[in-house]
């Protein structure tokens, strides 16, 4: 499990990264070279962008504590954005900072953020709704069959490549191109089944998770692709392929709300939701241009 400290880092990357200018590569976790020692030196986020010719570099350090972030905490940042050539580094605190802590932030150039907890009340101008509709279409392999040209009735699949196939199903590379000797799958072939063909989920299926056969049948010419068998190597003529096909539908309440705010004003109000283990759905809306913006990220970056 993602600890707590190292979650408030991943959704300030976020908000960042979603209001940051087209461009910008934000970096959840970054080292960065320190231009004295040369040693590399740990930053929380960082953003790098260009403007003009010019390269800028802007970290992010976060303390999510239940203690007030102080002055000797800016005055190690102000050090370290010095060595490490920052144009500029902000400190994100989830319980504030101490007067004395901001009036030094202004002094060395440090801009300050406080990211807090907010409820749906605050929220109430722009967002009218609290849950998402989540709709999960999974496949699943249940059958593969083979059609080859002139291959005799007897010949089967290599062992080592019926041993790849019962270890990664549709992930085998069982299938040999032709033209280049590359190796592909059933989920190659099953992408390019559906740029011809579109979706393999029909419109009417349940959405409770009941789970419906479907066969596909992709026919190939001769010199495409062929398979290594107790035979001999032979060309595809038909792969006939068997899906198990399912839909779930749920109602995802919102996992929290919260506010960006320098020493002065919010920034952001940010809703995100919990769609799967890993998955988030963010909305943020930048106070000052009025924008809301969507991102789907993964909670693994």
């Amino acid at each position: 499990m993602t600890p707590k400290w190292r979650q408030f880092e991943k959704m300030i990357a976020r908000i960042e990264h979603t209001i940051a200018p087209s461009g910008a590569v934000v970096a959840s976790h970054d080292r960065i070279p320190d231009n004295v020692t040369g040693e590399l030196r740990e930053v929380d986020v960082s953003i790098r962008y260009k403007v003009g010719t010019c390269p800028v570099l802007i970290t992010i350090e976060c303390r999510d504590r239940t203690s007030v972030a102080d002055v000797r905490w800016i005055e190690q940042l102000a050090e370290k954005r010095r060595s490490i050539g920052a144009s500029i580094t902000v400190a994100v605190s989830s319980s504030g900072f101490t007067e004395p802590a901001i009036k030094k932030a202004a002094a060395l150039g440090i801009q300050v953020r406080i990211l807090t907890d907010a409820t749906a009340d605050d929220f109430v101008q722009w967002l009218k709704f609290q849950n998402v509709q989540l709709d999960v279409s999974e496949w699943a392999l249940a059958e593969l069959a083979l059609e080859l040209y002139d291959a005799p009735a007897d010949a089967e699949l290599l062992p080592a490549f019926q041993e790849s196939f019962r270890q990664h199903g549709p992930l085998a590379p069982i299938f040999i191109s032709n033209s280049d000797g590359k190796r592909h799958n059933i989920e190659n072939i099953l992408i390019e089944w559906r740029k011809r063909n579109g979706t393999f989920f029909p419109t009417d299926l349940p959405s409770d998770g009941t789970k419906v056969r479907r066969n596909l049948h992709q026919p190939l010419g001769r010199g495409c692709f062929h398979v290594e068998t107790t035979k001999g190597s032979y060309d595809l003529r038909v792969i006939h392929i068997g899906l198990s096909l399912s839909r779930t539908r749920s109602q995802i309440p919102v996992a929290r709300f919260a506010e960006y705010a320098d020493s002065g004003s919010v920034l952001v109000q940010t809703a995100e939701w919990n769609l799967q283990e890993n998955i988030k759905l963010s909305l943020h809306r930048d106070l000052t241009s009025g924008e809301t913006k969507v991102r789907l990220t993964s909670d693994e970056a």
